[in-house]
């Protein structure tokens, strides 16, 4: 009977010794939130810079280390090549602290995240289309910014890519011998003038010397 006790209560006393060290970490201050997200970012571990971002965000709601924090797991996440929740704290930073001129820098990191993301998904053609409506819009709403250099390389790449993708589909529907599909996806893209006979196809990938 000691001895099943002895089992009972050791890993009991782990437990408790556990918890007692995670209280430890409630009810801190801002800049030891902000400090932890910057460790944890250091060392490329975004799921507890990604918990010490809630805790810094539920304890400290209108703390003014958040907006940076936040621009902060943005560009981390962009890095780390997580671009869904890069586009989450980007949402966030929009609703909370958007103004005109965060803005315009949150939607350049926006384009800049999807333009990266392509590369993952060399004939994902509607993040092709998506991406290049996002950047006419940019162009649109922010002709002045010091972005646009930048927007407009990526629109050239983006241009050449979404071109490479209807090669690409443009080729298949004549190799299933479909001459109605090749023409009409001509017509539809405005490519009537492409004669596939004097296309030389890349021995590398297209998609990836463009984002490599």
């Amino acid at each position: 009977m000691r001895l099943r006790f002895g089992i009972v209560v050791f890993p009991l006393s782990i437990l408790l010794l556990w918890g007692c060290a995670d209280k430890d970490k409630f009810n801190q201050s801002d800049t030891f939130w902000y400090k932890e997200i910057l460790k944890y970012i250091e060392i490329g571990d975004m799921d507890r810079a990604d918990d010490s971002f809630l805790s810094l965000e539920t304890e400290h709601i209108h703390s003014p280390i958040l907006p940076t924090a936040t621009l902060l797991m943005i560009q981390a996440h962009i890095k780390q090549e997580n671009y869904l929740l890069a586009n989450y704290y980007m949402d966030k930073y929009s609703k909370l602290f958007g103004t005109a001129k965060s803005r315009e820098y949150i939607e350049f990191l926006r384009i800049k995240s999807k333009y990266l993301g392509f590369k993952r998904a060399e004939r994902d053609q509607k993040l092709v289309l998506d991406t290049l409506d996002l950047i006419d819009t940019y162009l649109k709403t922010y002709p002045d910014s010091p972005y646009v250099p930048y927007v407009e390389t990526m629109k050239t790449n983006l241009t050449l890519a979404k071109f490479n993708i209807d090669i690409q589909i443009i080729t298949l529907y004549q190799k299933l011998d479909k001459p109605k599909a090749v023409e009409y996806y001509k017509s539809r893209e405005n490519l009537n003038w492409i004669k596939l006979d004097e296309i030389e196809q890349p021995k590398v990938s297209f998609i990836r010397y463009l984002f490599e």
